[in-house]
């Protein structure tokens, strides 16, 4: 404790002793400070040396002054600058006073202010190669020391600077000018603080202004760089409060707050995007951008930064080049660091801005930049961009090169970029970017695409494209294809890379991987493009490669560039495929017209393959082919496959150019077998068809194997140096050949058959069977016309081949014959059809010269079974020609059969040397169209529809020609015939109804098996319609005239031995029937033999007045003539219509006029036994009803005929002369009636009214009753006459014992008012013989034959008479006197 307390002792003495010389030597540091100070500008020079040589740096100092008052010195400095190496100020201050801290001074060793004020600072920082920072001409290499700087800064108590310019000049050579304003710094020990207003300047002037403006501020200080940059911005506010050693800055660490408010970042910003991309952003104009926002930095110890905060920019004009609407409202979160010596960088969160109505996401952004030397490397990342909007952005603004806005142009870039990275390191630009639905159009032949999605990245001169696109795009391919492909899915990598030396620009990709519409394929390809072009065409290389494809699509896939010719041919060749490889090649190689540069070469492997290597020629199905192109030349090499119903085991088709004129040639070889008829097809539906004619349209069956060997000209016919060339070899096995639907049929066809254009179809020895015979054919080619030659023989029944008929039964025996077919040559065909007016070319088969098969037979050994004179034996030899048309169906036949006399030359008609039977038959399909058939008759040409017959025969017998009658029944099939036979026929005579008629002319047609003929001869003229071969069909007759002779008529009245029985069924009508010379009128019935008879029913007609069959509404009238072998019956039956029955009587039974009518109906119902003319009294029996209206009868004699006497008898004219009875008021000279009616019933020979004959008069009536003996010609009747009073007075006279007729009048009137009727019958009795009748009384007041017999007048009757004629006579005495009426009650 004592020494402890010693050494305490010492110290403080030690203590006391240091601080009084302190003291003592701080009294006089003072006294002597307080003396010297005012002298201080006096050894301004001195102090200047000093401060250069301990900074190393040229120190100027402008006037000092200072003065001590109390313990504080303060110096005042007008100017001081310091000057770098090229003699520019890096350090000027202006208006500097200080207060020394003295006691910090002495402690540090260097002047410590304890307040320093500062007017202007201006400084100049220099960035060096590692990044650091320094005052300029204040390197890292030691010559210089700031400490005479720093430490004043570092440990002065306060200090303030009213204006503080900054310049920073960086590495890469830009420069930036800072300017604070306000600045204030703190500083106690470790603590320190500085606050400060900030704002930016325009760039500095060039280094040679600045030294002017620097010299110029030594002799002019009040002239300085801040005064010649204009301030532009608002300021923004700083402040800092750090720890530590500002000397040291590995030991300080500090905070800030930066807020600013319309601060311009424009200058920093355009110039960093300059600097970094001067090839895209040269042209960059600066730009106002007045920022607001708020930051907060953290420095840590080393110097390294870290701040974060928010920034806004409310509007970036973009209108400096164009009238663009501006950008606004920029917002974004920022974070940043700054690493002394390495880099710094910025992250810009929710970066968002609104341009015009574009809806534009946030975006996030990171940049960061190396320092120093290595300012140049920067990398900027973005989470994504809108390429269709920076595309605008960039067209719009003008902000890019020129070169790079054509670009822009050129590609239309659109699409989205994800994670895009971009910048510049040691090796030079690099940048990588997602690519989503991106569209970049074709530039210079270099592809485009539509919706990609991929990866891309670039390195220095280098790159790639990864692709991995799943949700299919679009790719163009200039060079290859005129329309964009679309790719289902794609995969692969695409490397491109870029010469600087020689400036050309290359693509290669790695094998890519495409689902396309058709299949899944590989693509390889590369480009070379010279920058600029300077003309040149880029070099395109491309391969692809696929497998199992559709080729249904191929068309778009084949290459636009390949010769039109070809690609039209491979577009339309081939229909349908399975492609199982596929691989094509294409070279584009600049110069653009050197055609080795130029490549095509396509390999392809199909299946189930459908290929027309001709328009013309039938294409080959579901076949493997291998097609190899090389440019123009393609082969087609078929290994399996069907042409038509053919198989191919192997064939090959070239197409090629060949010749001096280079003409387009396909080549075809081929092996085919199978069906002959499929065979046949595939030529009908090639140029061969026109070679073969009608043949090819021809039904073909069998087996073939045949060998082609075409060469086909893509040329118009008559164009070209090559010619067609078809040779064809066919051996058949088992064919056949027919018509289709026709008659031809040939089977078993055996043979080699060959084929060229100069030989036409050839062959030796062909055998087959012609309808079931055999026979043998040779082929050959003569005057152009195809010819077959075939030997053989015919039966008869194979005729119905031809033409429905009994053939067999008119033809006995095997037919002999020589065939030869004709095909008539194409240029024959040619010719027709140009002379038609139809073009070569359209020109059809069926329309051109039909093919002919010619028949040749001298029928040996052949009968000919017809009816004279056509019957032939077999020993006979009798020429047959027969010539058949194909066109191809059958069309005609045309023949003639030699006869042996000629009926028609005799007759002076066109002669033809001998009878010969001519026919010419046309058919349309299996039905005949038409024909014309002649015997011994001049020949003429058919009309269609019609089959004419003519010909001049001796009878009509139809029995001995009805086999030939099937001729003209149609088809079997039972459809109706498409034409209608016409008979031209002259015959001496034909038996028709027992009526044997001469010298007929008639025309007959044939329709639907009737024949209709229309025939004059000596006896009728008329139509005749009868079946030709149902014998029930009943024949009509029609006759428009009928003479029937005198001697015929009494032939055949007198003929006994007429059977009716026999007749033929007919329905028979006739016009105009002439007996003899009387005309009857007309008649028709229906004429039908029966067991007993015949019947004549539905009688109609105008027979001499008679009209049977008048009324409509009633039975038919109908006759029967009845015989049983050797009696006769006939009986009429049935209404018959009458007009005028005068016409009757007078014609039909010669009796003189008695009685006329208007019209009038007879009902008969009589029978006699015996024939129809042979009617008399006494075999007479059964009714007859008359019915007649308005007529007549008039006053006649008898006769000495029985019918005129019967008629006499009747004739109430007669009656009421013979009575004397007066109807002079209502008849005058003839008796007229209204109707007349009545029955009259005949029986034994004797006729009886069984209903009274009634007559109606206008006044009055009369009827008749009573039987009449027609064999003894008695009369046993009664006639009623019911008359008008007043007009028969004598009667009424009579009847009243003889009253005066003058009241004859009067009393009628009376008794019409009373109960007498105004009419009065009587009644007579007739008797006796007919030439004298007695007449008498019988009674009166009848009024009718069935009322019973009248009461003779009553006395009461008589006194009533009696009075009204008294009354009468009164009034003629008393004439001018009122007349008196009767008395009031007579009334009976």
């Amino acid at each position: 404790m004592a020494s402890m307390g010693t050494a305490l002792k010492t110290s403080m003495r030690w203590l006391w002793l240091t601080l009084a010389l302190l003291i003592i030597g701080t009294v006089i540091l003072v006294v002597i400070g307080r003396q010297t100070i005012a002298y201080v500008d006096q050894v301004r020079e001195p102090i200047e040396q000093f401060l250069a040589e301990q900074i190393g740096q040229q120190v100027d100092l402008g006037k000092l002054s200072g003065e001590w008052p109390r313990l504080v010195p303060i110096i005042e400095v007008d100017r001081a600058s310091i000057f770098a190496i090229d003699k520019t100020p890096s350090f000027e201050v202006t208006g500097v006073r200080a207060d020394l801290d003295l006691f910090n001074s002495l402690l540090r060793r260097t002047p410590i202010w304890r307040e320093l004020a500062v007017d202007s600072l201006s400084l100049t920082l220099v960035e060096d190669e590692r990044g650091s920072w320094s005052l300029k001409g204040f390197g890292s290499n030691g010559d210089t020391d700031l400490s005479l700087i720093i430490d004043p800064l570092t440990y002065s108590r306060l200090i303030r600077f009213d204006d503080v310019q900054t310049r920073l000049e960086f590495y890469s050579g830009k420069t930036m000018a800072l300017n604070a304003h306000n600045v204030a710094m703190e500083n106690s020990q470790e603590f320190h603080r500085a606050e400060l207003a900030i704002s930016l300047l325009d760039d500095v002037l060039p280094v040679a202004e600045q030294t002017l403006a620097g010299s110029s501020s030594s002799s002019s200080p009040d002239t300085s760089a801040v005064e010649i940059a204009e301030i532009k911005g608002s300021p923004a506010y700083l402040l800092i409060e750090g720890q530590g050693d500002l000397a040291d800055i590995e030991s300080l660490s500090a905070d800030g707050y930066f807020r600013f408010d319309d601060f311009n970042l424009s200058e920093p910003v355009a110039d960093l995007i300059r600097s970094l991309l001067p090839e895209l952003f040269a042209n960059l104009p600066d730009f106002k951008a007045n920022a607001q926002g708020e930051i907060w930095l953290a420095l840590h110890p080393g110097g390294s930064v870290d701040f974060e905060g928010n920034l806004g920019v409310g509007e970036v004009p973009l209108n400096w080049l164009a009238d663009v609407p501006p950008v606004t409202d920029i917002k974004t979160e920022i974070t940043g660091w700054y690493t002394p010596g390495s880099d710094w960088g910025l992250r810009l969160q929710g970066f968002s801005l609104g341009w015009s109505d574009t809806e534009i996401e946030p975006l996030n952004l990171v940049f960061n930049q190396r320092l120093g030397s290595h300012w140049h490397d920067f990398d900027l990342s973005v989470n994504h961009l809108d390429l269709t909007l920076v595309s605008e952005l960039l067209y719009t603004t003008r902000i890019a090169e020129q070169k790079v806005l054509d670009i822009v142009d050129r590609l239309q870039p659109r699409g989205t970029v994800d994670a895009l990275t971009l910048g510049h390191n040691e090796a030079g630009y690099y940048a990588s970017a997602n690519l989503q639905a991106l569209d970049i159009a074709a530039w210079k032949k270099a592809p485009g695409v539509k919706g990609l999605d991929g990866y891309l990245e670039i390195y220095g001169s280098h790159g790639l494209f990864s692709l991995a696109d799943s949700d299919g795009f679009e790719a163009f391919f200039p060079t290859v294809y005129k329309e964009y492909q679309s790719i289902e899915k794609a995969e692969g990598t695409i490397n491109f890379s870029w010469d600087a030396d020689i400036k050309k620009l290359t693509m290669r990709s790695d094998v890519m991987r495409a689902e396309l519409d058709v299949g899944v394929a590989s693509f390889l390809f590369s480009a070379e493009q010279f920058i600029p072009s300077q003309g040149q065409p880029p070099a395109i290389s491309l391969l692809i490669g696929a497998r199992d494809l559709d080729a249904k699509k191929r068309n778009k896939y084949l290459p636009y560039r390949m010769p039109e010719t070809l690609r039209t041919w491979l577009e339309t060749a081939i229909l349908d495929a399975h492609v199982d490889e596929l691989g094509l090649l294409i070279r584009n190689d600049p110069p653009r017209r050197d055609k080795l540069s130029q490549s095509t070469q396509l390999m392809v492997k199909m299946s189930a393959a459908d290929i027309n290597y001709d328009p013309q020629w039938t294409g080959i199905r579901n076949s493997s082919a291998l097609t190899l192109v090389d440019d123009v030349y393609t082969e087609v090499e078929v290994y399996s496959g069907a042409v038509g119903g053919t198989s191919i085991s192997s064939a090959k088709v070239i197409y090629d150019k060949v010749g001096a004129d280079e003409t387009a040639v396909i080549s075809v070889a081929a092996d085919i077998e199978g069906d002959l008829s499929a065979a046949m097809k595939v030529i009908a539906e090639s140029p061969l068809r026109n070679r073969l004619g009608a043949l090819t349209r021809w039904d073909f069956g069998g087996e073939m194997t045949s060998q082609l060997d075409l060469v086909i000209p893509l040329v118009a016919a008559g164009t070209g140096s090559i010619l067609p060339q078809y040779n064809v070899s066919a051996l058949i096995d088992s064919g056949s050949l027919s018509i289709p639907d026709g008659p031809i049929r040939v089977t078993e066809i055996n043979g080699q058959l060959r084929f060229s254009l100069d030989k036409g179809l050839s062959g030796e020895d062909v055998r087959a069977n012609f309808w079931q015979r055999p026979m043998t054919a040779k082929l050959y080619k003569e005057d152009g016309d195809q010819k077959i030659a075939v030997t053989g023989d015919l039966l008869p029944e194979s005729l119905n081949q031809l033409v429905k008929f009994p053939w067999q039964e008119v033809i006995k025996g095997v037919v002999a014959v020589d065939t030869l077919i004709t095909i008539p040559a194409a240029e024959t065909r040619q010719r027709e059809a140009v002379s038609s007016s139809a073009s070569p070319a359209s020109a059809s088969p069926a329309s051109a010269s039909p093919i002919t098969l010619q028949i040749k037979s001298q029928l040996n050994g052949v009968a000919l079974d017809l009816p004279a004179p056509l019957a032939k034996t077999a020993e006979e030899s009798q020429e047959l020609n027969m010539m058949l048309s194909f066109g191809p169906e059958f069309e005609s036949l045309q023949g003639r059969l030699v006869g042996r006399h000629s009926k028609a030359s005799q007759q002076g008609e066109a002669p033809q040397g001998s009878a010969d039977l001519n026919f010419d038959l046309r058919f349309s399909g299996e039905e005949m169209s038409g024909a014309h058939i002649s015997y011994d008759r001049a020949k003429a040409e058919p009309q269609p529809g019609i089959v004419m017959v003519s010909g001049y025969l001796p009878t009509a017998d139809f029995k001995l020609w009805e086999p030939l009658v099937g001729l003209f029944q149609g088809s079997e099939s039972g459809t109706k015939a498409s034409w209608t036979p016409v008979f031209d026929l002259r015959l001496e005579q034909m038996d028709l109804a027992a009526v044997q008629l001469r010298d007929i002319q008639a025309i007959a047609s044939l329709r639907d098996g009737i024949i209709d003929m229309d025939f004059t001869t000596d006896l009728a003229d008329g139509q005749l319609l009868m079946s030709a071969g149902d014998r029930t069909d009943i024949p009509v007759l029609k006759l428009s005239r009928l003479s029937v002779p005198d001697a015929l008529l009494a032939k055949s009245v007198s003929e006994s031995t007429i059977d009716p029985r026999q007749f033929m069924a007919l329905d028979f009508s006739v016009d105009r029937l002439q007996m003899g010379a009387d005309e009857w009128g007309s008649i028709a019935f229906k004429l039908r033999p029966e067991i007993s008879g015949a019947s004549f029913s539905q009688i109609r007609g105008d027979l001499l007045g008679l009209q049977p069959g008048h009324f409509e509404n009633q039975p038919a009238t109908e006759f029967f003539w009845g015989f049983d072998g050797s009696d006769y019956a006939s009986r009429l039956i049935g209404p018959v219509g009458i007009g005028n029955i005068e016409a009757f009587l007078g014609s039909g039974l010669n009796v003189p006029k008695i009685v006329d009518s208007e019209s009038g109906r007879f009902v008969f119902d009589l029978a006699w036994q015996d024939q129809p003319w042979k009617i008399s009294r006494d075999n007479l029996s059964g009714e007859f009803q008359v019915a007649l209206e308005k007529g007549s009868f008039y006053r006649s004699t008898g006769g000495a005929g029985a019918a005129l006497k019967m008629v006499s008898l009747v004739n109430f004219a007669n009656w009421l002369r013979r009575l004397k009875l007066d109807f002079s008021d209502v008849t005058g000279q003839n008796l007229s009636y209204n109707k007349l009616s009545g029955t009259l019933a005949f029986d034994q020979g004797v006729a009886s009214f069984k209903q009274p004959l009634r007559m109606d008069m206008p006044s009055g009536r009369m009827s008749m009753g009573g039987e009449f003996d027609l064999l003894n010609e008695q009369v046993d009747a009664r006639l009623v006459a019911t008359l008008p009073v007043a007009t028969n007075l004598p009667w009424v006279v009579a009847l009243l014992g003889g009253l005066p007729a003058a009241a004859g009048v009067y009393v009628t009137s009376k008794l019409v008012e009373k109960q007498v009727d105004r009419l009065s019958s009587i009644s007579y009795k007739l008797t006796g013989s007919w030439d004298d009748v007695e007449v008498s009384v019988d009674r009166i007041f009848a009024a009718d034959l069935r009322a019973e017999k009248a009461k003779t007048p009553n006395k009461e009757l008589k006194k009533e008479l009696k009075k009204e004629l008294k009354k009468e006579q009164d009034k003629e005495l008393n004439k001018g006197t009122d007349t008196q009426k009767g008395p009031e009650n007579d009334s009976s």
